[in-house]
């Protein structure tokens, strides 16, 4: 399932999370600028090729390379939450590339949601492991939600964006079921359906109210909001506040605060990647908790993700050692570019 909100109130910007899936385990890894990349999808399809021209945090279930959200340099945002009725596109011109590897590719080239738009636009999902849909916020305050409807996608944005809000109903049919005075979707028998509206309406009542200017202030509000919109199997929560370029965040396991100052990372080419087990005890700065990556990390991460015998139920997986291996050692096959070029 999952939550998403995000604020933008004058020099307030911010975006926060609940990862809701019954699964707790999760990293948060770091990634360089200037690191030619290459989407790993099978033939024919034309895979996606890039160069990172920025640095950033990213939080993954699944392993590195594959975030389930995280926050440039720039001070771009972007998350998901599962959408099951997502239909991304079977066949096109565009260079393909995985679900959650999009959202790596969105962070390490674009400055702001504008951009971002534009270039999910010229590629398209292939051979996806789950169906998602996708919430964007920048430094400038804009936000965006992107969907596949109908092998298409589907952009919402300013006008079309009324409530920066997402759980896992279609962004459309959520903004109706808001506006339904009678609340028909509080009658329905599709308790799935009916949790992520409870939850939308939340968080959307949440987001229309002032939001504190102060640096804890407006954290301590989004955590309450986030907090309200919570479920039992909320695995982690997040708050991403832009201005200050920090991550707060905090686990079901150890629910006490702790924070990474994106300020205090090397991003520059050729930097040490680092990697934090996101189930951390004590609050504060766990800036210097940060250990070096190395694959057989991520292969422990990888391993245990698609391991995991609900999800493994849940999803239909079946993935050899091999392949597990394979995905593993994808961030290592990446190399450092030797001069800059354009997408």
């Amino acid at each position: 399932m999952s939550t998403a909100i995000y604020l933008s109130r004058d020099t307030v910007k911010m975006l926060g999370k609940n990862q809701d899936v019954p699964y707790d385990g999760a990293y948060l890894f770091t990634n360089s600028r200037q690191v030619a990349k290459k989407a790993m999808v099978m033939p024919p399809a034309k895979p996606m090729n890039w160069i990172s021209r920025f640095g950033s945090i990213t939080v993954s279930q699944v392993g590195k390379e594959y975030p389930n959200g995280g926050m440039n340099e720039a001070g771009l945002v972007v998350e998901q939450t599962t959408l099951w009725s997502s239909f991304y596109p079977e066949v096109g011109a565009f260079p393909a590339i995985g679900e959650l590897p999009l959202i790596q590719l969105l962070l390490d080239t674009c400055e702001n949601v504008q951009e971002a738009i534009e270039l999910a636009a010229r590629v398209r999902i292939a051979e996806p492991m789950s169906r998602l849909h996708y919430i964007m916020g920048d430094a400038l305050g804009e936000c965006a939600v992107l969907e596949y409807v109908d092998g298409e996608l589907k952009v919402y944005d300013k006008e079309s964006l009324p409530k920066t809000i997402l759980a896992n109903t279609p962004y459309r049919e959520a903004l109706a079921d808001l506006a339904d005075t009678r609340n028909h979707w509080q009658r329905s028998d599709d308790d799935y359906a009916r949790n992520s509206m409870e939850r939308f309406t939340i968080a959307a009542a949440a987001a229309s109210l002032p939001v504190p200017s102060g640096r804890e202030s407006r954290t301590a509000y989004m955590l309450n909001a986030l907090m309200a919109a919570g479920r039992e199997d909320t695995a982690y929560s997040l708050v991403y506040d832009i201005a200050d370029k920090r991550l707060y965040f905090r686990t079901k396991r150890y629910p006490a605060l702790k924070r990474i100052e994106m300020t205090h990372l090397d991003f520059s080419p050729g930097a040490r990647t680092l990697a934090l087990d996101l189930h951390q005890p004590e609050e504060g700065d766990r800036g210097s908790h940060l250990m070096p990556y190395d694959q057989s990390l991520n292969f422990r991460v990888v391993q245990s993700f698609f391991r995991d015998p609900v999800l493994t139920e849940a999803f239909g997986w079946s993935l050899s050692d091999e392949m597990l291996e394979f995905l593993s050692a994808i961030p290592d096959s990446y190399e450092e570019a030797a001069e800059k070029r354009e997408l």
